[in-house]
Protein backbone atom coordinates (compact mmCIF):
# COMPACT_ATOMS: atom_id res chain seq x y z
CA UNK A 1 0.00 0.00 0.00
CA UNK A 2 1.45 3.47 -0.89
CA UNK A 3 0.48 6.61 0.73
CA UNK A 4 1.35 10.20 -1.43
CA UNK A 5 2.70 12.83 0.55
CA UNK A 6 -0.81 14.66 0.48
CA UNK A 7 -2.24 11.94 2.20
CA UNK A 8 0.60 11.86 5.03
CA UNK A 9 -0.24 15.80 5.57
CA UNK A 10 -3.87 15.52 5.48
CA UNK A 11 -3.21 12.21 8.24
CA UNK A 12 -0.15 13.96 10.44
CA UNK A 13 -2.85 17.38 9.82
CA UNK A 14 -5.61 15.49 11.28
CA UNK A 15 -3.78 13.67 14.48
CA UNK A 16 -2.45 17.07 15.71
CA UNK A 17 -6.27 18.35 15.24
CA UNK A 18 -7.36 15.71 17.57
CA UNK A 19 -4.38 16.15 19.77
CA UNK A 20 -5.17 19.51 20.38
CA UNK A 21 -8.91 19.67 20.51
CA UNK A 22 -8.26 16.64 23.18
CA UNK A 23 -6.15 19.03 25.52
CA UNK A 24 -8.84 21.15 25.02
CA UNK A 25 -11.83 19.42 26.07
CA UNK A 26 -10.06 17.99 29.02
CA UNK A 27 -7.95 21.05 30.06
CA UNK A 28 -11.12 23.68 30.27
CA UNK A 29 -13.06 20.69 31.29
CA UNK A 30 -15.59 20.34 28.59
CA UNK A 31 -15.41 16.89 29.01
CA UNK A 32 -18.06 17.10 31.84
CA UNK A 33 -20.57 18.42 29.29
CA UNK A 34 -19.30 16.29 26.43
CA UNK A 35 -18.31 13.04 27.65
CA UNK A 36 -18.90 10.70 24.62
CA UNK A 37 -17.40 13.47 22.19
CA UNK A 38 -14.29 13.92 24.27
CA UNK A 39 -13.76 9.70 24.48
CA UNK A 40 -14.71 10.12 20.53
CA UNK A 41 -11.57 12.60 20.14
CA UNK A 42 -9.46 10.61 22.84
CA UNK A 43 -10.26 6.87 20.57
CA UNK A 44 -9.43 9.00 17.27
CA UNK A 45 -6.08 10.06 18.75
CA UNK A 46 -5.07 6.49 19.59
CA UNK A 47 -7.08 5.25 15.97
CA UNK A 48 -4.68 7.34 14.38
CA UNK A 49 -1.40 5.81 16.36
CA UNK A 50 -2.14 2.24 16.31
CA UNK A 51 -2.86 2.73 12.40
CA UNK A 52 0.35 4.10 11.87
CA UNK A 53 2.17 1.84 13.47
CA UNK A 54 0.29 -1.19 11.74
CA UNK A 55 1.22 0.28 8.48
CA UNK A 56 5.06 0.92 9.48
CA UNK A 57 5.58 -1.76 11.43
CA UNK A 58 3.43 -5.04 10.78
CA UNK A 59 2.09 -6.97 7.85
CA UNK A 60 -0.91 -5.73 5.68
CA UNK A 61 -3.06 -8.49 7.19
CA UNK A 62 -2.45 -7.08 10.86
CA UNK A 63 -3.46 -3.61 9.21
CA UNK A 64 -6.38 -4.76 7.66
CA UNK A 65 -7.74 -6.16 10.80
CA UNK A 66 -6.48 -3.25 13.21
CA UNK A 67 -8.37 -1.00 10.81
CA UNK A 68 -11.77 -3.16 10.98
CA UNK A 69 -11.65 -3.23 14.27
CA UNK A 70 -11.10 0.52 14.95
CA UNK A 71 -13.76 1.78 12.45
CA UNK A 72 -16.72 -0.33 14.27
CA UNK A 73 -15.58 1.19 17.09
CA UNK A 74 -15.77 4.63 15.07
CA UNK A 75 -19.36 4.36 13.63
CA UNK A 76 -20.46 3.53 17.18
CA UNK A 77 -19.21 6.84 18.81
CA UNK A 78 -20.68 8.58 16.09
CA UNK A 79 -24.71 7.67 16.55
CA UNK A 80 -23.74 7.57 20.54
CA UNK A 81 -22.46 11.23 19.96
CA UNK A 82 -25.64 12.29 18.51
CA UNK A 83 -28.05 10.91 21.21
CA UNK A 84 -25.23 12.76 23.39
CA UNK A 85 -26.06 15.90 21.35
CA UNK A 86 -29.79 15.52 21.66
CA UNK A 87 -29.27 14.93 25.61
CA UNK A 88 -28.07 18.09 25.92
CA UNK A 89 -30.46 19.97 24.07
CA UNK A 90 -33.68 18.18 24.44
CA UNK A 91 -32.79 18.25 28.26
CA UNK A 92 -32.84 21.50 29.19
CA UNK A 93 -33.45 21.49 32.91
CA UNK A 94 -31.43 18.22 33.78
CA UNK A 95 -34.39 16.26 32.64
CA UNK A 96 -35.83 14.85 29.03
CA UNK A 97 -38.84 16.83 28.31
CA UNK A 98 -41.43 14.31 27.47
CA UNK A 99 -43.01 15.63 24.28
CA UNK A 100 -39.36 16.39 23.05
CA UNK A 101 -38.68 13.17 23.63
CA UNK A 102 -41.53 11.22 22.10
CA UNK A 103 -40.72 13.68 19.03
CA UNK A 104 -37.04 12.39 18.68
CA UNK A 105 -37.45 9.14 19.27
CA UNK A 106 -40.28 9.18 16.41
CA UNK A 107 -38.24 10.99 13.64
CA UNK A 108 -35.44 9.02 14.57
CA UNK A 109 -36.49 5.24 14.16
CA UNK A 110 -37.80 6.56 11.13
CA UNK A 111 -34.56 7.88 10.30
CA UNK A 112 -32.72 4.80 10.67
CA UNK A 113 -35.42 2.45 9.13
CA UNK A 114 -35.05 4.79 5.76
CA UNK A 115 -31.01 4.52 6.33
CA UNK A 116 -30.87 0.67 6.77
CA UNK A 117 -33.28 0.78 3.89
CA UNK A 118 -30.70 3.10 1.69
CA UNK A 119 -27.53 0.98 2.30
CA UNK A 120 -29.40 -2.35 1.47
CA UNK A 121 -30.91 -0.83 -1.87
CA UNK A 122 -27.28 0.98 -2.94
CA UNK A 123 -25.37 -1.56 -4.83
CA UNK A 124 -21.26 0.29 -4.63
CA UNK A 125 -19.31 0.04 -7.73
CA UNK A 126 -16.15 -1.66 -5.59
CA UNK A 127 -17.31 -4.93 -4.89
CA UNK A 128 -14.23 -7.28 -3.28
CA UNK A 129 -13.41 -7.93 0.10
CA UNK A 130 -14.99 -5.43 2.67
CA UNK A 131 -15.45 -2.19 0.47
CA UNK A 132 -18.56 -2.48 -0.61
CA UNK A 133 -19.30 -2.77 3.37
CA UNK A 134 -17.32 -0.13 4.29
CA UNK A 135 -19.16 2.04 1.95
CA UNK A 136 -22.36 0.88 3.03
CA UNK A 137 -21.21 1.68 6.41
CA UNK A 138 -20.02 4.87 5.33
CA UNK A 139 -23.44 5.98 3.79
CA UNK A 140 -25.49 4.28 6.69
CA UNK A 141 -23.91 6.59 9.44
CA UNK A 142 -23.58 9.81 6.92
CA UNK A 143 -27.84 9.22 6.03
CA UNK A 144 -27.80 8.31 10.14
CA UNK A 145 -26.45 11.33 11.61
CA UNK A 146 -28.19 14.02 9.05
CA UNK A 147 -31.35 12.90 10.25
CA UNK A 148 -31.16 12.10 13.85
CA UNK A 149 -29.51 15.91 13.88
CA UNK A 150 -32.62 16.87 11.57
CA UNK A 151 -35.31 14.92 13.81
CA UNK A 152 -33.21 16.73 17.04
CA UNK A 153 -33.85 20.12 15.47
CA UNK A 154 -37.35 19.42 14.68
CA UNK A 155 -38.02 18.68 18.14
CA UNK A 156 -36.17 21.37 19.37
CA UNK A 157 -37.73 23.88 17.04
CA UNK A 158 -41.41 22.82 18.01
CA UNK A 159 -40.69 23.34 21.67
CA UNK A 160 -39.01 26.64 21.22
CA UNK A 161 -35.96 24.68 23.18
CA UNK A 162 -32.38 26.92 22.75
CA UNK A 163 -29.40 25.50 21.10
CA UNK A 164 -26.26 27.38 22.58
CA UNK A 165 -22.98 27.71 22.54
CA UNK A 166 -20.73 24.71 22.37
CA UNK A 167 -23.55 22.21 21.24
CA UNK A 168 -24.41 24.56 18.39
CA UNK A 169 -20.60 24.11 17.21
CA UNK A 170 -20.61 20.59 17.37
CA UNK A 171 -23.85 20.07 16.03
CA UNK A 172 -22.53 22.25 12.88
CA UNK A 173 -19.35 20.93 12.42
CA UNK A 174 -20.58 17.23 12.64
CA UNK A 175 -23.71 17.95 10.57
CA UNK A 176 -21.68 19.52 7.69
CA UNK A 177 -19.41 17.21 7.63
CA UNK A 178 -22.03 14.35 7.04
CA UNK A 179 -23.79 16.05 4.16
CA UNK A 180 -20.53 15.79 2.29
CA UNK A 181 -19.52 12.77 2.87
CA UNK A 182 -23.18 11.59 2.08
CA UNK A 183 -22.86 13.08 -1.67
CA UNK A 184 -19.04 12.19 -2.00
CA UNK A 185 -20.59 8.78 -1.49
CA UNK A 186 -23.55 9.05 -3.32
CA UNK A 187 -20.86 10.35 -6.82
CA UNK A 188 -18.71 7.70 -6.14
CA UNK A 189 -21.47 5.06 -6.76
CA UNK A 190 -22.98 7.12 -9.35
CA UNK A 191 -19.74 7.14 -11.32
CA UNK A 192 -18.18 4.38 -10.31
CA UNK A 193 -15.02 6.42 -10.93
CA UNK A 194 -12.16 5.83 -8.33
CA UNK A 195 -10.84 9.17 -9.76
CA UNK A 196 -14.27 10.24 -7.86
CA UNK A 197 -13.52 8.47 -5.12
CA UNK A 198 -10.27 9.44 -4.14
CA UNK A 199 -10.95 13.25 -4.90
CA UNK A 200 -14.63 12.78 -2.82
CA UNK A 201 -11.91 11.50 0.11
CA UNK A 202 -9.48 14.30 -0.11
CA UNK A 203 -12.69 16.73 0.05
CA UNK A 204 -14.28 14.50 2.95
CA UNK A 205 -10.72 15.12 4.84
CA UNK A 206 -10.70 18.36 4.45
CA UNK A 207 -14.11 19.08 5.28
CA UNK A 208 -13.39 17.45 8.48
CA UNK A 209 -10.08 19.28 9.08
CA UNK A 210 -12.00 22.36 8.98
CA UNK A 211 -14.85 21.37 11.33
CA UNK A 212 -11.91 20.17 13.53
CA UNK A 213 -10.55 23.59 13.37
CA UNK A 214 -14.08 25.09 14.12
CA UNK A 215 -14.24 23.18 17.29
CA UNK A 216 -10.91 23.80 18.40
CA UNK A 217 -11.95 27.48 18.55
CA UNK A 218 -15.57 27.46 19.89
CA UNK A 219 -14.37 24.76 22.63
CA UNK A 220 -11.42 26.96 23.64
CA UNK A 221 -13.71 30.11 24.39
CA UNK A 222 -15.94 29.93 27.05
CA UNK A 223 -19.83 29.02 26.43
CA UNK A 224 -21.85 32.51 25.17
CA UNK A 225 -24.54 33.06 27.91
CA UNK A 226 -27.83 34.99 26.81
CA UNK A 227 -29.94 37.06 28.92
CA UNK A 228 -33.31 36.71 28.13
CA UNK A 229 -35.98 39.44 27.92
CA UNK A 230 -38.60 39.69 30.93
CA UNK A 231 -41.35 38.10 28.30
CA UNK A 232 -39.41 35.54 27.21
CA UNK A 233 -38.73 34.34 31.02
CA UNK A 234 -42.50 34.42 31.57
CA UNK A 235 -43.21 32.45 28.16
CA UNK A 236 -40.94 29.92 29.42
CA UNK A 237 -41.82 29.70 32.88
CA UNK A 238 -45.45 29.35 31.65
CA UNK A 239 -44.68 26.29 29.26
CA UNK A 240 -42.71 24.68 32.00
CA UNK A 241 -45.40 24.88 34.52
CA UNK A 242 -47.71 23.47 31.77
CA UNK A 243 -45.29 20.72 31.02
CA UNK A 244 -44.83 20.07 34.68
CA UNK A 245 -48.45 20.19 35.74
CA UNK A 246 -49.05 17.66 32.84
CA UNK A 247 -46.24 15.08 33.73
CA UNK A 248 -47.62 15.38 37.45
CA UNK A 249 -51.09 14.67 35.81
CA UNK A 250 -49.95 11.75 34.18
CA UNK A 251 -47.32 10.03 36.80
CA UNK A 252 -48.91 10.88 39.74
CA UNK A 253 -46.23 12.12 42.59
CA UNK A 254 -42.44 11.05 42.77
CA UNK A 255 -40.39 10.97 45.51
CA UNK A 256 -36.88 12.53 45.33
Amino acid sequence: MEVGSLDNALWAAGFLGHVALLLILVGRARWREFPVFTSLIAFQVLETVILFLAFRYASGHVYFRAYWILACGDYCFQVALIIEIARIVLRPIGTWVQEARRVFMAWSAVGTLAAVALCLTIVPPATSGMNPWEMRADIFTSVLTCELFLSMSLAANRLRLLWRGHVMALGQGLTVWAIFSFGGDVAYVLTGSRHVMEASDRIRMYIYLGALAFWIVSFWFPKREFSPSDAEIRERLGVLRERTGYSSRQQGPRLR
